[in-house]
């Protein structure tokens, strides 16, 4: 066999080299994220795959994983990026000068650097200022980062760090795969071939590590909304507690990692198209005169039957009020909004100055300061519209002359994205094995401000319904919980839930998935009853027929 020439063997070793300082970089830009919340090169970048995915294969992707969707895409991200480093290796070994006793025959281009930490890390710098001034402003964050969440020095320190640690760790590996074999314990050489399958398996352990990191934000990220969702569905006699503990409330986000906002030095800045552009501190903001009210919110992403929407108590102050010191000026047709994360949203001015039903600002949740993962310290509550545009972390009211698109709304997603009328199963559950004869059945029904009227049950697919007890709601724009009194003979059984609104609209049969506006559709389960089959009690006494309540059919990412 002919033996490899010198450039193929400088070029493995500045691939190799390169994956293991892509990954240590990697490694620290994720752990800076989450230390510090600077920015991260890998986030930005799966947030612009997003911006460019079709419509139809985002919601291919979505529809299939859930939230894993994100997850997988982040850890694709931060994959790719350890296989960048490796191109980059590659480059930088074939304008790297030789080591002593190296020849190069075939050489085409001439040297630019030292393979020693001098031009690892003048390699660095190179690579820093390709990023901060070319890529950067290609994925949204400005020149310098101008643009990102969070203060440009922070953000261009880490930056430095990294980059400078990728230098230094691909000079270092480069040089040792090169460099003359070493002599292993008991005096025995190592062969090349050794040398380099032990640094691949070093690589491998790294890039593993990678992938972990990434995939922590399962339990921290999106995965709330499904471990929240099983909680959601325990006690009250089958159905859901009314209202959702904060615990228990789902949480959807954008994000990869959410940010965590600290009271001082935060302030809500109205603007725009205003008489007198003011701002307000968190202070400010309680001092000012608070409403208390029971709202539900439901995600746009919620599939029929699903367990994103939750319903809480409260507290805040009336966005007219706040536009209405401003002064609105003619011709204003939207309010944008502004998260801290770099989330953007919007709604027509007329609804921001709805005096019945009002938008408010909350900084209360269940009797108790907003919690992080809901948006403190700050975040709107819209009526009738979807949970993407009821934006948490706030910290900008821009009224603009235009209709304003936010983030999802670029993708292509519903601006307007009124809540369709919706119910749900709570109990039994599908598949369920119930005693033949007299049946208890509930769950909830939700219709935004125009509130619920009636709900009915079928127990034979649909050619006879039966009307259902619905309770009182906690208010005019919450849910409502309900249930239904049947009679199961012995057999199998296909149940649909429907509901009316109160404008007498009743809930459509035609089944519709989330993208882009939002699912429809009767909720249908399939139960077996038989003789002798002893019923399951309920935990308040509802006869609820159902002891474990079921797991959580989907998940989203659609929110701020």
């Amino acid at each position: 066999m002919q033996p490899r020439s010198r450039l193929q063997r400088h070029h493995q070793a500045g691939l190799l080299a390169g994956l293991i300082a892509g990954a240590a970089l990697t490694v620290a830009m994720v752990l800076l994220n989450r230390l510090f919340g600077v920015f991260s090169l890998a986030e930005l970048t799966a947030y612009a795959i997003i911006a460019l995915l079709p419509l139809p294969v985002f919601s291919f992707f979505t529809a299939t994983l859930g939230a894993a969707a994100k997850q997988l895409l982040l850890i694709g991200a931060l994959l790719g990026q350890v296989a960048a480093g490796g191109a980059l290796g590659v480059f930088w070994a074939s304008l790297v000068a030789p080591l002593p006793g190296e020849t190069r025959p075939a050489r085409r281009f001439p040297a630019l650097w030292q393979p020693g930490p001098g031009g690892g890390l003048g390699f660095a710098l190179l690579l820093f200022l390709i990023v901060e001034v070319a890529l950067l402003p290609l994925l949204g964050g400005g020149i310098f980062g101008a643009t990102l969440d969070g203060e440009i020095g922070p953000n261009l320190a880490a930056a430095a760090l990294e980059a400078a640690l990728y230098g230094l760790v691909l000079a270092a590996f480069y040089r040792a795969l090169l460099a003359p074999a070493p002599a292993a314990a008991g005096g025995r050489t190592l062969t090349r071939r050794q040398l380099l399958r032990q640094a691949g398996l070093g690589l491998a352990a790294v890039v593993a590590g990678v992938a972990a990191v990434g995939a922590l934000n399962r339990r921290g990220g999106a995965a709330r909304g499904i471990a929240d969702g099983r909680v959601g569905r325990v006690g009250n006699g089958g159905l859901p507690p009314d209202p959702t503990p904060t615990a228990s409330f789902y949480t959807i986000s954008k994000n990869f990692v959410d940010p965590k906002v600290e009271a001082a030095g935060w302030k809500l800045e109205i603007g725009g198209l205003v008489e007198r552009p003011y701002s307000l501190t968190l202070d400010e903001i309680r001092a000012l005169p608070a409403v208390t009210e029971y709202r539900t919110l439901c995600c746009i992403s919620n599939e029929v039957g699903g367990d994103l929407i939750s319903n809480a108590g409260w507290k805040g102050i009336r966005l007219k009020d706040l536009l209405e010191r401003a002064g609105v000026k003619p011709g204003a047709v939207d309010l944008a909004l502004t998260a801290r994360d770099g989330y953007t949203e919007s709604f027509p001015i007329a609804r921001a100055l709805a005096a019945d039903p009002a938008v408010i600002a909350v900084y209360e949740m269940n009797g108790q300061p907003l919690p992080d993962k809901h948006g403190f310290p700050l975040r709107l509550l819209v009526p009738d519209i979807y949970g993407m545009k009821n934006v948490k972390w706030v910290t900008k009211l821009s009224v603009v002359g235009n209709d304003f698109k936010g983030f999802w709304q670029e993708q292509g997603w519903s601006d307007p994205a009124i809540v369709k009328t919706m119910s749900r199963f709570d109990f039994p559950r599908d598949r369920a094995l119930l005693p033949a004869g007299p049946a208890r059945v509930g769950g909830v029904a939700f219709a935004g401000a125009r509130g619920i009227a009636r709900v009915e049950v079928s127990p034979d697919g649909g050619r006879t319904w039966t009307a259902g007890q619905l309770r009182r709601p906690l208010g005019p724009y919450t849910w409502v919980l309900w249930t239904a009194d049947l009679d199961l003979p012995e057999g199998e059984h296909t149940l649909k839930v429907r509901a009316t609104d109160g404008a007498g609209a009743t809930q459509t049969a035609e089944p519709a998935p989330p993208l882009p506006d939002g699912s429809s559709g009767w909720h249908t389960l399939t139960v077996r009853t038989a003789n002798g089959v002893q019923a399951a009690t309920g935990n308040a006494g509802d006869g609820a027929g159902v002891a474990t309540p079921r797991q959580p059919r989907n998940s989203g990412i659609f929110e701020p």
